[in-house]
């Protein structure tokens, strides 16, 4: 008995917690990133066909009336009939999940053998996910862009049914959006249809005493051709304005972009690596590292960086760095050393040297070429610790280091020429329970002598 009492009482959780699950999802909100407002009129036994480009996973939800008989169908790309339905006289709402990407076709018949018929449908995309500006991972490296509304195209004309009026606007970014305001002035407004490059039928509306307003969304790169249809013969006047509005968004900025520099320049790897921190209740790994830094016995070293980031915030930086790499030397046809070494140095003019040593640069087309004679002052710094909180890991350092690090684009690194004597950084995780990965890297700037550049 206690056996099935319990198997029982599982089930019954089980089932409590799939419809908790299906009531919080019904919960959910949807969000629309386009609506298309159709108000059109058919002759009878006419079919009004339309274009509508979906990609896979988009969400279309369409809401269709009539006063009469219309038949409303969905055809997939490949030519098969998805929906088909037959409204009479009422609302009927329809959705549909996209499963494969194309061009679909809309219909509206109207099987009225005598009479014309007025319809009615709003058509809801929900496309997901879809994103304006950057992507949130170089936003080290991007800039805001403020929300800005200008105007297209304004006027006033007048229209008959010899002579339609078509306008073109665009082409607009992706993110904006399409608002017109027509005013008939005498008369009833023309009957008028917007349409995308693709041909989608994005709006429509039947001639009408009162103001028209339309506003699309623009989901990709776009241009979009306005026509409108006079049914007058002494012509009718109107006013239209026709507005674009771009939305605040982040734009990549090249100049935020670190340059890499070439392989004949002085910077080499001297460490480049990724350490795991355990979390404090970790028995196996442990919660902490320290690096040493001494390069006093090394005279050909003018001076020295260190590069380091926590987190998978800066292991996208790494990631966006890695490209505009790649994309540098596919551009240029050159190959390039690591972009962190251009990032990290800077203007080596602006280091502080000692009297008796002498910097000498030449700039050249393939990169930048350094001498300095070798360093003899001795300096011994108190190794103060000097601490950083980054992710929860806390970044300590000697003095030297702790005075110098700075953060660029989201990338810590600290500058350095005082190579002796007993430099470190120490970084420590916090967390009880989530370990976490430290980056590491150390650049040593080597010297040339003067007959090497």
């Amino acid at each position: 008995m206690k056996v099935k009492f319990r198997v029982t009482a599982v089930a019954i959780i089980f089932a409590i917690s799939i419809c908790a699950s299906f009531w919080v999802q019904a919960q959910l909100p949807e969000e629309v990133t386009r609506e298309s407002y159709l108000a059109i009129k058919l002759a009878r036994k006419t079919i009004n066909k339309s274009v509508l480009v979906l990609n896979e996973t988009d969400q279309v939800s369409f809401e269709t009336s009539t006063p009469r008989k219309i038949n409303f169908r969905l055809i997939s790309p490949a030519g098969a009939i998805i929906h088909e339905s037959l409204i009479k006289k009422r609302k009927e709402p329809w959705k549909f999940n996209v499963v494969e990407s194309g061009n679909y076709s809309v219909e509206i018949e109207n099987v009225s053998f005598l009479l014309n018929c007025k319809v009615n449908q709003k058509i809801s995309l929900n496309r997901y996910p879809f994103h304006i500006g950057a992507p949130k991972d170089s936003i080290p490296f991007t800039v805001q862009i403020d929300r800005d509304q200008s105007i297209e195209a304004e006027g006033k004309f007048q229209i008959n049914r010899f002579n339609d009026k078509k306008l073109t606007i665009g082409p607009l970014e992706k993110g904006d959006t399409v608002l017109l305001n027509l005013t008939p002035i005498n008369k009833k407004s023309p009957i008028l249809k917007i349409k995308n490059g693709a041909g989608e039928l994005l709006f429509a509306s039947r001639k009408s005493k009162k103001d028209i307003i339309a506003s699309i969304p623009v989901l990709n790169v776009d241009s979009f051709d306005i026509t409108m249809v006079s049914e007058s013969w002494l012509g009718q006047e109107n006013t239209f304005r026709i507005d674009k509005v771009s939305p605040m968004k982040n734009i990549i900025d090249k100049d935020l972009i670190p340059k890499p520099i070439r392989l004949d320049t002085i910077p080499i790897d001297y460490l480049d690596t990724t350490i795991y921190l355990g979390a404090v209740r970790d028995y196996v790994n442990s919660n902490y590292e320290v690096f040493y830094f001494n390069f006093k016995e090394d005279t050909t070293i003018a001076f020295w960086s260190l590069v380091f980031g926590v987190g998978k915030e800066f292991e996208q930086t790494m990631a966006v760095l890695a490209e505009e790499l790649q994309a540098a030397e596919a551009v240029e046809e050159m190959t390039y050393a690591d972009v962190l070494q251009n990032y990290v140095l800077g203007n080596p003019e602006e280091l502080a040297f000692n009297e008796d040593q002498k910097l000498i640069t030449s700039k050249t087309e393939q990169g930048q070429n350094i001498s300095i004679e070798p360093q003899k002052i001795e300096n011994k710094p108190d190794p103060v610790n000097k601490r950083v909180v980054l992710s929860n890991v806390i970044v300590s350092a000697s003095t030297e280091i702790a005075a110098s690090i700075q953060s660029k684009s989201g990338v810590n690194f600290a500058l350095l020429d005082n190579l002796c004597c007993n430099h470190f950084i120490k970084f420590e995780n916090l967390d009880k329970s989530v370990g976490r990965k430290v980056y590491v890297k150390v650049l040593l700037f080597k010297i040339n002598t003067i007959t090497d550049l």
